[in-house]
């Protein structure tokens, strides 16, 4: 199987051949649609960013591809053996970091380069490409517009608390239902999270020297008590079907761990970029500070393999964390 990576802009289609390392650049898109690349046989693969295989409407230019051309694209892949899989653009600056790319080096065959590089490397990555399959704009929207809601509703609930430091601060007059939740019942959580020590510092909570507990980072207890309360006392439903999510729609939508998503909203941000960077054992080798991202350009792919144990031991505490938080909402009824 050869793999080919290919990106779309200003009206042409830019390929990149890993096995020949050849770049052609600026194809007709026709050439694209047809298959008609050079090199390209049976059995191999071609990866597209996600966003460019969308039905084309007038908002943007990233999805120059109408519904035709997209059935049509469909319809040689099956015809000539060759698997189309769709790249969540998300993960681009990622693939560039590995490559060693700044924002200077920014060229499309830089970026196809960097992308066939990644997937080759990190095979789990490449497992979890989706396959392109033809979709309607509005049907598309149809079946993505509750997530959307439920990220929006989200988004405009966690915000008053956000700019209030959540309901902890001493100079801020401000309380909603989730920080009288955990005002209330932060011992009571302790005693469902079996007293482990590692999952009560991991919510940002801390035993003072009289025993007492502290919410220490008030951000990220207030972040999961927040995906199930809401700050008017109500359970927080899915959109779609009335219900109160488990963790796995939870954890891709509203904490944002799902590489097909973009602009995920501030529960996601305290998770990715605060709580799981704070609680996660990785640090990138001689970095000068904390404030140092461990995810720097040029990062090696054994260093890459740390970070991620590292985060998916995160999510795992997260989760047994939050379970813990929805029994003793949901189930217990503690409210």
């Amino acid at each position: 199987m050869n793999l080919f990576t290919a990106d779309v802009g200003q009206g042409k289609v830019h390929i990149y051949d890993s096995d020949n390392d050849k770049f052609h650049p600026k194809l007709p898109q026709e050439v694209f649609i047809n298959l008609n690349i050079s090199e390209l046989k049976r059995g191999d693969v071609m990866v597209v960013e996600c966003a460019h295989l969308r039905e084309s409407h007038k908002f943007t230019l990233a999805q120059p591809f109408d519904f035709s051309q997209l059935k049509e694209l469909e319809k040689n892949a099956n015809q000539k053996g060759v698997t189309i899989l769709l790249f969540p653009q998300k993960s681009t600056p990622k693939a560039r970091k590995l490559a060693g790319l700044t924002d200077k080096d920014k060229s499309d065959e830089a970026d196809t380069r960097a992308i066939a590089n990644f997937l080759k490397q990190d095979k789990n990555a490449f497992n979890s490409l989706k396959k392109f399959i033809p979709t309607k704009l509005k049907i598309f929207q149809e079946k993505n517009s509750s997530v959307f809601d439920y990220i929006a509703q989200c988004n405009e609930d966690i915000n008053p608390a956000k700019t209030c430091e959540y309901g902890f601060s001493t100079k801020i007059d401000y309380e909603d239902e989730v920080s009288k939740w955990i005002k209330k019942y932060t011992f009571e959580l302790t005693q469902y999270l079996d007293n482990d020590i590692e999952l009560i510092n991991a919510i940002g909570l801390k035993y003072l020297k009289n025993g007492k507990i502290k919410v220490a980072v008030p951000n990220r207890i207030y972040t999961l008590v927040h995906s199930i309360l809401r700050p008017n006392g109500e359970l927080r439903f899915r959109l779609d079907l009335g219900k109160v999510p488990k963790w796995k729609y939870i954890k891709d939508h509203y904490l944002g761990c799902k590489p097909y998503h973009m602009n995920q909203g501030v529960a996601a941000s305290n998770y990715k970029h605060w709580m799981r960077r704070a609680v996660s054992e990785y640090a990138f080798p001689n970095k000068k500070n904390a404030k140092c991202t461990d995810f720097p350009v040029g990062m090696s792919y054994e260093e890459l393999v740390k970070l991620k144990k590292a985060r998916t031991k995160v999510d795992k505490m997260t989760q047994k964390i939050w379970y813990a938080i929805r029994k003793m909402i949901v189930e217990d009824e503690l409210r």
